[in-house]
C-alpha cells in the first residue's frame, strides 16, 4: 500500500510534466511569430533549388516522426512497459523517500512515465520545427501553419492528465514486485 503522504509526493510530478508540456506547447506560437517577422524582413529561401527539396525532407521527416510518436506509444507508453522498465529509469529526486516495495515501483513508474512523456513531446515539437524550417528556407508558411497544428493538436491529446497517472499508480499498487 501507497501512503497518502507518498501518494500525493507521486501525483505532484504530473505538475512537473505540465509544466514541460506548457513549454512544448507555448514554442510552436512563438516559431509562427519568429517566422513571421524574421521572413518579412529578410530576404531569404530565395533559392528553389535548395527551398523544394527543403520542403519535401521536412514532410519525410515529419512522416517519420508521426511512425515514430506511434510506435512509441505502443510500445513504451503502455501501462505495463512503463511497470517494467523498473530501476532503468534514473529516480527523481523528489520520489527517493518512498517505503517498500510497492512504493519504489510506483516511484520508478511515475519516473518513467514523466521522462517517457517528455520524449513524446519532443518528438512531437520536431514536427513544429520541420514547419519554422520549411518557412524559413521556403517561405512554405501554409507547410509551416500545417504543421504546427499538427503538433499542437498532438500536443493537447498528449496533455499529461491526473487520470493517466493514477491509472500507473493503481497498476503498480496492484502488481506485486517480481523480486519482493
Amino acid at each position: 500500500m501507497i501512503r497518502p503522504e507518498f501518494r500525493k509526493i507521486l501525483l505532484d510530478q504530473r505538475g512537473a510534466a505540465v509544466i514541460l508540456w506548457s513549454c512544448f506547447f507555448i514554442s510552436v506560437p512563438i516559431y509562427i511569430v519568429i517566422a513571421r517577422n524574421l521572413l518579412g524582413h529578410l530576404n531569404i529561401a530565395s533559392n528553389p533549388n535548395i527551398a523544394e527539396p527543403a520542403r519535401v525532407i521536412c514532410w519525410l521527416l515529419t512522416v517519420v516522426d508521426l511512425g515514430y510518436y506511434f510506435y512509441w506509444k505502443k510500445r513504451r507508453f503502455a501501462v505495463e512497459a512503463i511497470l517494467q522498465a523498473g530501476k532503468s529509469t534514473k529516480l527523481f529526486r523528489a520520489l527517493e523517500e518512498f517505503q517498500g516495495p510497492q512504493e519504489e515501483r510506483a516511484a520508478f513508474a511515475v519516473s518513467t512515465y514523466v521522462t517517457r512523456k517528455v520524449v513524446v513531446f519532443a518528438i512531437i515539437e520536431a514536427i513544429a520545427v520541420y514547419g519554422f524550417v520549411a518557412a524559413f528556407l521556403g517561405r512554405f508558411s501554409a507547410d509551416q501553419y500545417a504543421l504546427s497544428a499538427l503538433s499542437l493538436g498532438l500536443l493537447t491529446v498528449e496533455f499529461p492528465s491526473e487520470k493517466s497517472l493514477a491509472v500507473i499508480l493503481q497498476a503498480a499498487e496492484r502488481e506485486t514486485p517480481k523480486s519482493a
